[in-house]
């Protein structure tokens, strides 16, 4: 009778692992946009193009546009916030196609102290997705068998502060994703809270800057051959 279960355990990881590498895509791919004018934005608003937009409320307002999941642009000075936030709000009314928009902040003060990127996930229907696959994940994590990796507080730490910690949680435990229904020998020496909170600030840091800045000039390179074709 284990053995459906732990097929059924597996299926569930795999789905909710590439929902989660859907979602972080995503989001990569809005982090180095290409630079844009106002007048290029709002001609793309009217013509119904635009499918999300990052307002960065500040001084000054910046904006983050896209046309699509794979191409994004910014605004990086707004000379008439006020008209632009009227605009959006019309065309998230009226337009047939409506944008999503999502409002953000330049001061630390206003960041959440949690890995928000799984709810803010820049594609319409995403947000909510990513971030129920993000949440069974951490029920996964806190009501499952003991982990092979490290405890449950090594995890927690990878969850709440190094951002990548349900991808790594659900492609490595409780045995890693390639080794299907195999068993899996134990780790000699698993990590301890302490040690996952050193390596979540190391992820946080180091590991999703270098991610970011590889799979965002990659996708650049992408598009800038496919802009060459007729």
């Amino acid at each position: 009778m284990r053995v459906p279960f732990r097929i059924a355990g597996l299926w569930i990881r795999v789905v909710l692992l590439v929902i989660l590498l859907w979602g972080a895509f995503l989001t990569v791919l809005s982090i180095f946009p290409r630079e844009s004018t106002v007048a290029e934005f709002e001609a793309a608003l009217r013509a119904d193009q635009v499918t999300c937009v990052i307002v960065f409320n500040g001084d000054p307002v910046r904006l983050r546009w896209s046309a699509g999941p794979l191409l994004w642009y910014d605004v990086d000075r707004v000379t008439n916030a006020a008209r632009v936030r009227r605009d959006l709000v019309r065309e998230s009314e009226v337009a047939d196609q409506r944008p999503l928009v999502i409002w953000r902040w330049t001061s630390d003060h206003d960041n959440p102290h949690y890995p928000s990127w799984p709810f803010q996930v820049p594609f319409p229907g995403a947000p909510s997705i990513v971030g129920s696959a993000w949440l069974a994940a951490l029920f996964i994590m806190l009501g499952a068998g003991p982990p092979r990796w490290g405890n449950r507080w090594a995890w927690f730490w990878l969850f709440w502060m190094g951002e990548v910690g349900a991808i790594l949680f659900l492609l490595l435990e409780p045995r890693s994703l390639w080794y299907g229904l195999q068993s899996q020998q134990p780790i000699p020496r698993p990590m301890r809270g302490g040690h996952g909170c050193v390596l979540s600030i190391c992820l946080n840091l180091v590991g999703a800057g270098l991610a970011a800045v590889g799979i965002s000039r990659a996708v650049q390179a992408l598009a800038d051959l496919l802009a060459t074709f007729p």
